[in-house]
């Protein structure tokens, strides 16, 4: 009940004030043109300090349509009041000390008048803006509580789910070995998947962060996280990944950028027609950046193609470099297409990502064991 009354009083209280200063123009204007016997002076009048007042009204009507809140829309009154407090104010003291210096101040009331009326409708202007940049902040800022609410739920939730679904994936693995070996080595698989989503869910916070660009970032070890992801793909697809990788190459990130890799990796994976896909990871160290190359042997992606790729919420299969280019444009990167394809005997497709290096070493280090020869 207080609710709707207090929906009710702001547009409510504009209007009334419109209404006063409308009808009491009408009034003092009547009078003025009975006074001097003539329209045309005292019309004009009325309509410079009338038209204002009716705008009020009007203002008051458009109000109560909006989806402001009650609050808001109060606060929309308070400021049309406090305009044609301000206004009248400023106008009457210079009459005021016009009369104190004994001089003649002719017309004070349509002075008055003028002055009520312009600054009752500046005052429901900069209301009305000043309390839709507050809902919409309220609104944003419940939103951004809700999706973190949201998101630990989820995390919680998956996490106590993902831990049974790994409990019995051990279970069947360590049994398999009196049984079917190949059930055992599906369990295996799903124990490994589970693995890796316990990892997403535990950077999932920082991703978040990353997007909304409220992340702090750190050194993070891109060959160490290139050689995860090379192995994960290899035990749980039936791709071939090779490696070109440094001892360390330390990025400015966070654990959002193993998202980057594996989204990477994962797309080249999913979208190559061959059975046996294969993928090359290679990371090189410069002066001031990491370099990141993932290139496959699938069928490419044509150059009037690529721009789809970076389209948010592209369904296509440009997902998951828009997932990758976001993340890597919050680290301060940049991530290209390549125009010299893959590798193999096919077009194939090469993802170049650059990122910031975490420290000034320029010197070339010693490679790692890499994971067969890369190709091209």
């Amino acid at each position: 009940m207080n609710t709707n009354r207090r929906w009710e009083v702001g547009p409510l209280a504009i209007g009334v004030v419109g209404l006063v200063l409308a009808a009491t123009a009408f009034v003092y204007h009547g009078a003025e043109a009975a006074a001097l016997d003539a329209l045309r002076g005292p019309l004009l009048a009325l309509l410079i300090d009338g038209a204002p007042a009716v705008g009020l009204v009007y203002a008051g009507y458009r109000l109560s349509d909006t989806d402001l809140a009650a609050e808001h829309q109060w606060v929309v009154a308070v400021w049309c009041l406090g305009g044609v407090g301000v206004f009248t104010s400023a106008v009457g003291l210079t009459i005021v000390v016009r009369l104190l210096e004994d001089r003649v101040v002719s017309e004070p009331a349509f002075t008055l008048l003028v002055a009520a009326s312009f600054g009752g409708l500046a005052g429901a202007l900069a209301g009305y803006y000043r309390a839709r940049a507050v809902a919409d902040a309220t609104r944003a800022e419940r939103a951004s509580d809700a999706l973190a609410f949201v998101n630990g739920l989820i995390r919680h939730d998956l996490r106590n789910d993902m831990q049974v679904i790994r409990a019995y994936a051990e279970e069947i693995e360590e049994g398999g070995t009196d049984g079917d070996e190949a059930v055992a080595a599906h369990a295996a698989v799903v124990r490994e998947k589970t693995d890796e989503a316990f990892e997403r869910i535990r950077t999932a916070g920082s991703l978040a962060k990353t997007v909304a660009g409220e992340a702090d970032y750190e050194a993070v070890d891109l060959a160490a996280v290139a050689d995860d992801a090379a192995t994960s793909t290899e035990s749980t697809t039936t791709a071939t990944v090779t490696t070109d990788l440094p001892e360390r190459a330390p990025v400015v990130a966070n654990a959002g950028v193993r998202s980057v890799v594996d989204n990477l990796v994962e797309n080249a994976v999913e979208h190559d027609d061959e059975p046996d896909p294969r993928v090359a990871l290679a990371v090189d160290r410069r002066e001031e950046t990491v370099r990141l190359t993932v290139s496959d042997d699938g069928p490419g992606m044509p150059p009037e193609e690529r721009p789809s790729a970076d389209r948010p919420g592209d369904e296509s299969d440009g997902g998951g470099l828009r997932i990758a280019a976001t993340l890597v444009e919050r680290y301060g990167g940049d991530l290209r297409i390549a125009d010299d394809g893959g590798i193999g005997p096919g077009d194939g497709t090469t993802v170049v990502v650059e990122l910031l290096a975490a420290d000034g070493d320029s010197e070339e280090p010693e490679r790692r064991s890499d994971r067969g020869a890369t190709d091209g």
